[in-house]
């Protein structure tokens, strides 16, 4: 093993403050990371983006660890190429304040060098230090275990994990549970303008006048704070979840706010899409997709929701088809759209298959717990996440 020495960078003095070097590795990595299973990097947020993100901490309390080669003066003042990995800690703070959620990156040639471990473990004194009793994490893979080949398959029954891959054997090998499957898909722009419009007249005359799309960029109009708040409420429990430890989350008209200046000083624009109930003037649906203004051909689908009281009027598609409209005059530029879904979230899987979403990789959600006595390294609680031949 390479000696490396982890070291926690320091939380950015404002959003707006130039990178360190240890966050353009933090960059640098994950950009490598991605290529190498992925063939690109359109997840690997800019500099910038990932110094405001480290520097807000009102509703989750974040660290940044990196490894760098233990030579001489490295650990104190590391400069990009001694950084060998990282780790990112993420611990909420508003609500599910029993959960951590942690990301560990290590660079391609660095691996299988005990990197990654001593991340991890450093990553998990701090956790436990919190008193944290859950962390999740999540493994990005190019594709789904091919037929005859070994696979980690999650209680769903749905995404299944080539039990080869290098993320899925690390995250096994320390106690991780694979929980969920997700299926990542990508949009690639234009689209036809009128199969667009089509989709959206098709589910506004069956879900007829008693809703109406309400839209907006950037940030909520003061109307509609307490609506949207409900819907990110319910967005919290509604969705799939697997066997992953969410709980409900807390918002309110102030944290809608917050969530919009993270977004602005982040250097992302939004799109918006909603449904009002005219009757009684409530929003029932909406979908957002967010901008990153560094990279302003890829686009990336947040949130999607249709109130569980007014589902079967296709709201769904009726909000999916008119934000497409709205970005594509925010920004033409606009080339790909990705996504993620839970596997078993066949209904909306559907919908975005309709509009020409492609299946392009796999994700795993994977979460360890420490509250049911099973917490020793290598665990893996049986019957979840076990290997299988697919």
């Amino acid at each position: 093993m390479e000696e490396v020495r982890i070291v926690e960078v320091p939380r950015p003095p404002a959003a707006d403050a130039p990178p360190s070097p240890a966050v353009l590795a933090w960059h640098e990595i994950f950009a490598e990371a991605m290529l190498d299973p992925l063939g690109h990097d359109d997840f690997a947020d800019p500099p910038a983006t990932l110094v405001a993100d480290l520097a807000e901490q009102r509703h989750a309390t974040k660290t940044l660890l990196v490894a760098v080669r233990d030579d001489a003066g490295a650990a104190s003042r590391p400069d990009v190429r001694h950084v060998l990995g990282y780790a990112w800690l993420a611990l909420p703070r508003t609500d599910n304040r029993h959960l951590a959620e942690v990301e560990v990156v290590v660079r391609p040639s660095a691996r299988r060098q005990g990197v990654g471990t001593a991340l991890w473990r450093s990553a998990e004194e701090r956790l436990r230090a919190a008193g944290r009793s859950a962390v999740t994490t999540w493994t990005s893979h190019a594709a789904e275990a091919a037929e005859g080949e070994q696979a980690v398959v999650a209680p769903t029954g749905v995404g299944r994990i080539p039990a080869r891959d290098a993320a899925a054997r690390f995250a096994r090998s320390h106690g991780f549970t694979l929980e969920q499957g997700e299926r990542q898909s990508t949009l690639h722009l234009p689209v036809d303008p009128a199969a667009v419009a089509a989709w959206r007249a098709d589910a506004q005359a069956a879900a007829g006048p008693d809703y109406r799309v309400v839209q907006w960029c950037d940030r909520t109009p003061e109307r509609w704070l307490d609506a949207l708040a409900e819907l990110q409420r319910r967005m919290s429990v509604d969705v799939p979840l697997g066997g992953l430890d969410f709980r409900e989350e807390v918002w309110d008209a102030q944290r809608v706010r917050d969530a919009d200046e993270d977004l602005a000083r982040e250097g992302r624009r939004y799109v918006l899409s909603a449904v009002e109930h005219v009757p009684d003037g409530e929003l029932v649906a909406f979908t957002q997709m967010v901008l990153p203004q560094g990279r302003r051909d890829v686009v990336f689908q947040h949130n999607t929701l249709v109130h569980g009281e007014h589902r079967g009027r296709r709201l769904g598609l009726l909000v999916k088809a008119a934000n497409l409209q709205l970005l594509v005059g925010v920004q033409p530029e606009a080339r790909r759209i990705h996504t993620w879904n839970a596997g078993e979230n066949h209904h909306m899987l559907a919908i975005n298959e309709r509009m020409g979403f492609v299946r392009a990789s796999v994700e795993g959600a994977w979460q360890r717990r420490y509250d049911d006595g099973a917490a020793g390294p290598g665990a893996v609680a049986a019957g979840q996440g076990a290997v299988a031949t697919v």
